[in-house]
């Protein structure tokens, strides 16, 4: 079993791969043929779904609770649950998009709502990660080696599949 920030780490390594596809994704909107445009979506959205999602769910499960206790509720973490919710309607959003996508149906005001929508996703976890990187150091100086092991398991059953 790896630490909690290795674990942390090479879960947002692996998350940030994917999440620095999305502009790339949104790019290829109009210019791509809609079965290339359909593969790189499903590729995207498999990951959101298969992988962020329940990242999100594990990290709220196990390190924001124990953030919390950790600086006395004086620094909530619910600005990172409001994130997370906002994260969550975007993915919602993706999948409002899916069958169009798939179906090589989107208009123009379709491309233009798809392309929001990923850079949003995309601005949003860039920003959101690099904070949560910042929560990982204050779990780090402050719990033993011992609780550390417990949180990198609770998170670790969620990156089980390859990201």
């Amino acid at each position: 079993m790896d630490s909690l920030p290795k674990t942390s780490h090479d879960h947002h390594e692996r998350i940030e791969a994917h999440v620095d596809r999305l502009p790339v994704l949104a790019g290829m909107i109009g210019r791509a043929t809609p079965a290339e445009l359909d593969a790189a979506f499903e590729l995207e959205y498999g990951f959101v779904v298969g992988q962020l999602v329940p990242h999100m769910a594990a990290i709220e499960a196990t390190l924001y609770g124990e953030l919390e206790r950790l600086m006395e509720r004086r620094h909530s973490m619910a600005p990172m649950r409001a994130e997370h919710e906002q994260l969550r309607r975007l993915v919602d959003a993706l999948g409002e998009y899916r069958v169009r996508v798939a179906g090589g149906n989107l208009g123009r005001e379709d491309e233009i709502g798809l392309r929001r929508v990923l850079y949003r996703l995309y601005s949003l976890l860039k920003v959101h990660l690099a904070e949560e990187e910042l929560y990982l150091g204050v779990l780090d100086h402050n719990l033993s080696t011992e609780e550390k092991a417990v949180l990198a398991r609770g998170i670790d059953h969620a990156g089980a599949e390859p990201l």
